[in-house]
C-alpha cells in the first residue's frame, strides 16, 4: 500500500551522518528517519482503537484509495458508513478525499512508576515513519432518511435497481393518510417518541460538493458607520461609508480611433494639485524614462525601478498620470504614452506595438463547482492538468540543477527565444530580441501608411507571421523549459513567403481605410480579448487607487 524513496532516504541519512558530530553538544540528538511509510485517516469521531475503522470502511476500499493513481481505475476517495456496511441501502456515505501531507507518525510510551498515587510516569517518544498521504473528511454532511422497507418507495427503488420494467410501469403514488405520526420507541434517543408515516424518497446528496468559503459578511476595516438624515422618512439612520476611497487620479484614457494629434499634452488639474506631495527624484526618473522611450508597458516600465521605488509608484497613483496617458484600444492597448506623443501618427512607433497571446493551458476551476473526483481524472492522450504555480516550481528546480539562469525581474518583459522570466505571453515588439523574429519585426519596407486598429503599422499577413513565430517559440520554452530552435517556425515562414495572403491583405486594408475614418470606435475581437485580459491586471490604473 506504500512505497519508500530509497534515494532520498539515503541522501537524508548521509546528511545526518555529516552533522552527527555537531549534534553532540546539542540537547536534542540527531536520529535517523525510519523508512516505513504509513497512510493516515482522520476519522471524524471518537476513536477507541485503530482497527475499529474496519466497522465502517472495508479494508479493500482503504487499499484502493491509497493506491489510486491517475492511470489506475481506483479513485482517491474513501466512503464511510456510520451505520455499518451490511444495511446501507438507503444510507448516504460520508466521503473523504486523499490529499498529500508531510507528517510523521510518533509513538508515545508511558511507563508508570509503582507505588505512586499521582498520575506520573516516564514518557518516551519514537518516530515510526512518515505519512505522505492523508484522508480527510471535509465535505458537506448529508441528511439520512430511511423509508419503510415494505413501503411503496422501497418497492420502487428495488424495481429500479433490478430493472423490473413491468413493476416500474405499474407503480402509482398511494393516497396520503390523514395521520402522519405513530408512536415509536427510539433506542438511540428516548426523547423521540413518534415516527413519521410519510413514505418519502431518500434525500439528495450534498457531500459531492466542497464546502463554500466562509465570508461571514463582515464589513471591511476601512468602512465606518456614520449617521445621516433620511429626507423620505424624516428620521436619522446609520450607513457605512468607505473612508479609504479617494477621487481617482488615473491616467487619461485615449481610444485608438482618435483624430491624429488630438491627444493629451499635460496632466489634469487633479493630478497637478498633487505634485507637491510627490518625490522629486522619483518623478524626474520617471519622466526621463519617457524621454528615452515614449511608449511603455507597465511591467517593462516598473522593471527599471528598484523594489522600493516600484512600491511607491504602486502606492501613490499620481506618479503615472503626471508623465503619461494610456491607450485603451488598438495595437498600443494598455500602454503608457508620453504626453504630446501620438503613436498612431508616427511610423517609428511600430517597435512599441504590443502583442500578446494565451498559453494553451487549462483554466483553474473554483473549489465549489468542481467535482473532487475529477481532480485526477484525465482522458487518454489528453494534456496534463497544470496546477496553479507549477511553472514557478519547475523553474526553481531547474535553477537548483543548474539547467537555467535565475529568474530576473528586470528581464521579465524581454523575449530572447531561450528562457522565460515570467509566465505570460505579453510583449512589446522592441523587447523581442530573438534574431529570427526581429528580422521580420524590422521589415519596414512592408509597413502601411496608416496605423490599423488590429495590426498597427504591419500588414495583416506580416503581423500574423510575427505572432505565430513568438507564440511557437514561447510555447516550446513554456512546455520544454529549454531554448526553442528556429526550425520550429519554418512552416509559418514558408506560408508567408508563398504570398498566398497578399490579396487578403489588400482587401482588408481597403476595407479599413475606406470605412474607418469617422472617428468611431470599431473594436474587433482581438481588442475585446485585450480588454478582457487587462481588466484582470493587478496594476490597472483605471481602478480608483489607494489614498496617498
Amino acid at each position: 500500500m506504500s512505497s519508500v524513496d530509497s534515494d532520498s532516504s539515503s541522501r537524508r541519512g548521509s546528511l545526518l551522518g555529516e552533522d552527527e558530530n555537531q549534534g553532540e553538544s546539542s540537547k536534542a540528538p540527531f536520529k535517523y528517519l525510519p523508512k516505513h511509510v504509513f497512510g493516515s485517516i482522520e476519522y471524524p469521531g471518537p476513536v477507541s482503537h485503530p482497527s475499529s475503522i474496519l466497522k465502517v470502511i472495508h479494508q479493500q476500499d482503504i487499499n484502493e484509495c491509497f493506491n489510486a493513481t491517475s492511470t489506475s481505475t481506483g479513485k482517491p476517495v474513501l466512503e464511510m458508513r456510520y451505520r455499518g456496511m451490511e444495511d446501507s441501502t438507503y444510507e448516504n456515505p460520508v466521503r473523504g478525499h486523499r490529499i498529500p501531507s508531510q507528517k510523521l507518525l510518533l509513538k508515545i510510551t508511558k511507563r508508570r512508576r509503582k507505588g505512586k498515587d499521582k498520575d506520573e510516569g516516564v514518557f518516551t517518544s519514537e518516530v515510526l515513519g512518515s505519512i505522505p498521504q492523508t484522508v480527510r473528511f471535509r465535505s458537506m454532511a448529508d441528511y439520512q432518511w430511511t423509508p419503510d422497507p415494505e413501503g411503496p418507495i422501497a418497492n420502487l427503488v428495488n424495481s429500479l435497481k433490478s430493472l423490473d420494467y413491468n413493476a416500474i410501469l405499474d407503480y402509482s403514488f398511494p393516497p396520503l393518510e390523514e395521520e402522519f405520526l405513530e408512536p415509536h420507541e427510539n433506542p438511540f434517543d428516548p426523547k423521540i417518541q413518534y415516527k413519521s408515516k410519510l413514505d418519502l424518497q431518500p434525500t439528495p446528496l450534498f457531500s459531492t460538493k466542497n464546502l463554500p468559503y466562509t465570508y461571514n459578511y463582515k464589513m471591511p476595516t476601512q468602512a465606518v458607520s456614520e449617521p445621516f438624515f433620511d429626507r423620505r422618512t424624516q428620521t436619522w439612520k446609520t450607513r457605512y461609508v468607505n473612508k479609504a476611497r479617494v477621487i481617482g487620479v488615473g491616467p487619461i484614457s485615449v481610444l485608438h480611433n482618435h483624430r491624429l494629434g488630438d491627444i493629451p499634452r499635460e496632466p489634469t488639474m487633479q493630478v497637478k494639485n498633487r505634485l507637491g506631495a510627490l518625490d522629486a527624484g522619483l518623478l524626474k526618473k520617471l519622466k526621463d524614462l519617457f524621454e528615452e522611450r515614449p511608449v511603455w508597458m507597465r511591467y517593462s516600465l516598473f522593471a527599471r525601478f528598484s523594489i522600493e521605488e516600484r512600491r511607491e509608484l504602486q502606492r501613490v497613483k499620481a506618479y503615472i498620470p503626471t508623465a503619461s496617458y494610456i491607450m485603451s484600444t488598438g495595437p498600443f492597448g494598455k500602454c503608457l504614452v508620453k504626453y504630446g506623443y501620438d503613436p498612431c501618427g508616427d511610423r517609428e512607433s511600430y517597435k512599441y506595438q504590443r502583442i500578446f497571446f494565451y498559453p494553451n493551458k487549462k483554466t483553474v476551476k473554483t473549489p465549489i463547482n468542481v467535482d473532487p473526483l475529477d481532480s485526477e481524472e484525465e482522458p487518454e492522450g489528453g494534456n496534463e492538468t497544470k496546477q496553479k504555480g507549477w511553472w514557478i516550481e519547475k523553474q526553481e528546480q531547474l535553477i537548483e540543477q543548474g539547467e537555467r539562469p535565475p529568474l530576473d525581474v528586470a528581464k521579465a518583459h524581454i523575449f530572447d527565444g531561450k528562457y522565460l522570466n515570467r509566465e505570460r505571453g505579453d510583449f512589446q515588439l522592441c523587447d523581442i530580441i530573438d534574431p529570427l523574429i526581429a528580422k521580420y519585426i524590422n521589415d519596414v519596407d512592408k509597413f502601411r501608411t496608416k496605423c490599423s486598429l488590429q495590426t498597427g503599422w504591419y500588414p495583416p499577413s506580416l503581423f500574423k507571421l510575427i505572432r505565430n513565430l513568438i507564440r511557437t517559440k514561447y510555447m516550446y520554452i513554456w512546455e520544454n523549459h529549454s531554448p526553442a530552435p528556429d526550425n520550429l517556425c519554418n512552416i509559418f515562414i514558408e506560408e508567408y513567403n508563398s504570398g498566398k495572403y497578399l490579396l487578403e491583405d489588400a482587401n482588408q486594408i481597403d476595407e479599413e481605410d475606406g470605412g474607418n475614418d469617422n472617428g468611431e470606435d470599431e473594436e474587433g475581437d482581438e481588442d475585446d480579448e485585450m480588454l478582457n485580459k487587462d481588466r484582470e491586471d493587478r496594476g490597472d490604473d483605471q481602478e480608483e487607487g489607494q489614498s496617498d
